[in-house]
């Protein structure tokens, strides 16, 4: 975990900083990801009047489930950042917090495994992208309501 020390860094100089987080210490949870390998963060730091600016590249992978046909899949995440901080009356400078929202905010709403991914049977749970069942053409309608309008349109 990376943590700097503001008395470390002279103003103009560039440092370079890399780091790992261990998932359970970031503390982000959903229930439809979870991370498949540490959360790394590689860049530099350059100090200024005031502020430490910390430049670069988080990464890691996430184990995220669809939203449609509940499958699990890995998927890369590689994001860049650009962050100040300012350092009046601080000592020290702790990224995690920045880090929790990048990694809250780039995750997406709804993950889907594919965008024809065609979910499961409400009735059986078969995958649809995998195999076909019969409860659609055995008359079921997953929004009765609905069907009856139509009928009487």
């Amino acid at each position: 975990m990376l943590k700097f020390l503001i008395a470390d860094f002279k103003e103009g100089v560039c440092v370079p900083v890399e780091g790992e987080y261990d998932p359970k210490n970031i503390e982000v949870e959903f229930p439809d990801f979870r991370y498949g390998e540490p959360v790394r963060v590689k860049g530099f730091v350059e100090k200024s009047t005031g502020t430490l600016r910390f430049k670069g590249t988080l990464t890691t992978r996430l184990l995220q489930t669809c939203g449609r046909c509940l499958k699990e899949k890995q998927t890369p995440l590689c994001e860049d950042f650009d962050w100040i901080y300012e350092t009046e009356g601080k000592e020290v400078i702790d990224p995690l917090d920045s880090i929790r929202e990048l990694l809250i905010l780039d995750r997406p709403l709804a993950y889907l495994c594919g965008e024809n991914c065609k979910g499961l049977c409400p009735v059986c749970g078969t995958d649809f992208n995998e195999n076909t069942c019969k409860c659609r053409q055995s008359g079921y309608h997953s929004f009765p309501v609905i069907k009856k309008l139509k009928k009487e349109s």
